[in-house]
């Protein structure tokens, strides 16, 4: 999109939600809407994609793809993990086409112009004298690793700020083991619908009780209406009385050794973090089928306390974390109208068994039926009668992220 073109449609665009709001029709059919998002949000964030243990080895890679961008991500040594774009300097091949798999050289399948897994330029067949190898490297993405996470971020120039941002999360993660946990399980979920419909579905629990039994049943209920997609989510009414409830947890699982705190950025923030904890059901031990350990305890967890944390660094990804396993869930914007839904299973790294099925139940059955509602959702949109209607006051934190992705477009 031109730079002319793009100020123009983004002034029509908060016009739009001037008088209407940041959910109508355009901002989820849109090509150049989704091209103002990949241009003004997604580029300048932090992603978390996957976690280390995915990529164990010297050689092996996995591919992100997000938008019309495609990055590899490779383990250069047992220290050093790189990011490049999956772009040949030659005549701009891909050269990575499988998904993952395992490489002692980067060799693009045009022109075999081949790569070091540091990404410098090792074989150039028949270039002239005057070529330059070191000035033909592989074009490198920001990377971090942080407790075991690998993040990327797409932005050109010097690397954004990451220490400062998410040094809130600090304990949590620590409590939680993730530097040592491993990957139990992977599924995707490619749904057909704007990444905004996606995360919009996911911070809010009002559709919770109609839509997902399975999940409803492992929590308490009055939970679910206060702070079901968030400290502070659901009606007033519904935060102060369940508020008693949460305290004579909070007080048993911080004698346990649970570090408390919350974290709930509103819309003026630059990533939107989110973090808070809260109990199960007294019966359930564990988001499972039963309601029983699959794994043993995480990090330093010493018992289980019939709660789950449940961390965000951005709208595109979630961390909820039980004592036994955590699940990692990820969306990434691909289309105007699809988006790439993965999630990941944690267990301890020295976890000698996992009973998968049961651990993945919950939230398996819970994304495929919101992939069907997500989807649903977006059909709709489409039609000439689609109309944003008014909000409950279950759908707080949706609104929060209307606002702010309005005041990102902005800046």
């Amino acid at each position: 999109m031109s730079t002319r073109k793009s100020k123009s449609t983004l002034t029509s665009l908060l016009e739009i939600s001037q008088r209407d709001s940041a959910r109508a029709q355009p901002f989820y059919c849109d090509d150049e809407v989704f091209d103002l998002d990949m241009q003004k949000i997604v580029t300048g964030k932090w992603l978390l994609v996957d976690h280390v243990s995915r990529i164990p080895e010297s050689g092996q890679f996995f591919l992100y793809e997000v938008g019309r961008e495609s990055i590899i991500v490779i383990r250069e040594n047992e220290l050093k993990i790189n990011a490049f774009f999956n772009v040949c300097r030659h005549r701009g091949s891909l050269i990575c086409l499988e998904k993952q798999g395992m490489r002692t050289r980067l060799t693009c399948p045009y022109h075999s112009w081949t790569y070091s897994l540091d990404g410098s330029l090792k074989a150039a067949r028949f270039m002239p004298q005057d070529f330059k190898p070191e000035e033909h490297s592989l074009h490198r993405c920001h990377i971090r690793i942080h407790h075991g996470f690998i993040f990327l971020n797409l932005s050109p120039g010097e690397e954004p700020e990451f220490d400062q941002e998410f040094a809130v999360f600090e304990p949590h993660l620590a409590f939680h083991g993730f530097t040592q946990a491993k990957i139990a399980h992977k599924q995707s979920y490619p749904t057909h619908a704007n990444w905004k419909l996606v995360v919009e579905n996911f911070f809010e629990c009002y559709h919770c009780t109609s839509a997902h039994p399975e999940y409803c049943s492992r929590h308490i209920p009055e939970a679910l209406i206060a702070i079901g997609a968030g400290p502070n989510s659901g009606p007033a009414d519904a935060v102060e009385a369940f508020a008693p409830v949460l305290e004579a947890w909070e007080q048993q699982a911080s004698k346990m050794g649970r570090p408390l705190g919350a974290v709930d950025d509103d819309e003026h923030s630059r990533h939107m973090k989110f973090y808070q904890q809260r109990p199960h059901r007294s019966d359930i031990k564990s988001e499972t089928q039963d309601g029983q350990p699959v794994a043993c305890l995480m990090g330093e967890c010493t018992a289980f306390d019939y709660g789950r944390m449940h961390l965000s660094y951005s709208p595109f990804n979630q961390i909820i974390a039980c004592n036994d396993f955590a699940t990692l869930i990820v969306f990434t914007p691909r289309s105007a109208m699809l988006t790439d839904v993965d999630i990941t299973w944690l267990v301890n790294g020295r976890a000698e068994s996992v009973d998968v099925d049961r651990m993945i139940w919950m939230w398996d059955i819970t994304t495929r039926q919101d992939q069907v509602i997500t989807e649903n959702n977006q059909r709709g949109i489409t039609s000439s009668k689609y109309q944003p209607g008014p909000l409950s006051d279950q759908e707080r934190r949706m609104d929060t992220f209307n606002k702010w992705y309005l005041n990102q477009l902005a800046i």
